[in-house]
């Protein structure tokens, strides 16, 4: 049998189950050449098959027209685990809003009280251009992460003033958040610290990327109304460089506490292949809301104490079943 020395091939078609064939199609030296070649033209994946290619460091990945990203095949898996929709913020005017708090969950982003919040993003827009990407927010009290290529940098303020830096905390995460990863805030009131776990679901792996002190000042000058919102964008003195901008990407699996979350609370969270509602942790959660899985524009909460839960200036089909790989 001879032998090849050398094959040079742009793409390989790979029969599976069946008639089915998919693509086996590069091999990059880095993610970052992977999306260059996509955004050039120099790759074009082909819809309704599997476009797998080998990334160096990486694994193989597949590229998901869903979220218009590579993303390593462990984490499609994942991401559907524990919910079958999510919600798909624009990076425009799209926000979530719950009008009314009760139960503990009117305490979360008040910095007199001790609390959590999370979500697990699907598809993360990113990017170097160091807008601050509101998150979550209660009233005046925001917490924002600055886009900023390898290091999403961490911003909070307690009264829509992320100028003064009397009422506002920062932090370096040297971290950007991958497009399936978990993210957890947990705030303690007697230490006045702020903690910022990012995590991936797919490995059960977490590590922490913060921890900030919240100065007085901060406290003194909050201002809170009652509700909560995920993704809504907010104008504040600076200039643009200070304003808070629309999250532009998909989130789900809305997780709040009226507690502090530390230790086993923490792992469960973050591990994956077990439904939130069958965790031990979910006892202790005051407010629980799948996201992308009620009727448009509705989002209920399943504890039943965040209610008026609604996406606002948003569409039907910004509530998406969760990525497959084709």
């Amino acid at each position: 049998m001879a032998a090849i020395d050398e094959l040079s091939i742009d793409r390989l078609r790979i029969r599976g189950e069946g008639n089915e064939f998919n693509n086996l199609s590069r091999e990059f030296l880095s993610l970052e050449s992977a999306r260059n070649a996509v955004a050039t033209g120099d790759y074009v994946p082909t819809p309704g098959q599997v476009n797998a290619s080998i990334v160096l460091g990486e694994g193989i990945m597949v590229w998901s027209f869903d979220i218009n990203d590579f993303v390593h095949i462990s984490e499609f898996e994942a991401a559907g685990n524990q919910a079958a929709m999510y919600i798909e913020l624009d990076g425009v005017n799209d926000y979530i809003e719950f009008s009314t708090l009760a139960g503990g969950a009117e305490d979360v982003l008040n910095f007199n009280k001790s609390w959590i919040i999370g979500c697990t993003f699907v598809g993360v827009q990113s990017g170097t251009d160091n807008k601050k990407m509101a998150l979550f927010s209660n009233g005046g009290c925001h917490i924002t992460l600055n886009r900023g290529g390898s290091n999403w940098g961490l911003y909070v303020t307690s009264n829509n003033d992320l100028y003064d830096a009397t009422t506002r905390a920062t932090a370096n995460t040297w971290h950007a958040p991958g497009d399936f990863d978990r993210v957890l805030f947990t705030y303690n009131a007697t230490t006045k610290r702020l903690k910022y776990f990012l995590g991936d679901p797919s490995t059960g792996t977490f590590a922490q990327r913060a921890n900030m002190a919240i100065p007085q000042t901060m406290i003194d000058a909050q201002t809170p109304d009652g509700t909560l919102c995920i993704g809504k964008g907010f104008d504040g003195p600076g200039g643009d460089t200070f304003d808070g901008t629309p999250w532009d990407g998909g989130v789900d699996n809305l997780v709040v506490s009226d507690m502090e979350f530390t230790g086993p609370h923490l792992t469960e969270y973050f591990q994956t292949g077990e439904a939130f509602t069958s965790m031990e942790l979910y006892d202790d959660l005051v407010g629980y809301a799948k996201l992308g899985e009620d009727t448009y524009p509705e989002v209920t909460d399943e504890k039943g104490n965040m209610t008026g839960g609604a996406l606002h200036n948003g569409a039907a089909d910004d509530f998406k079943p969760i990525p497959t790989m084709e």
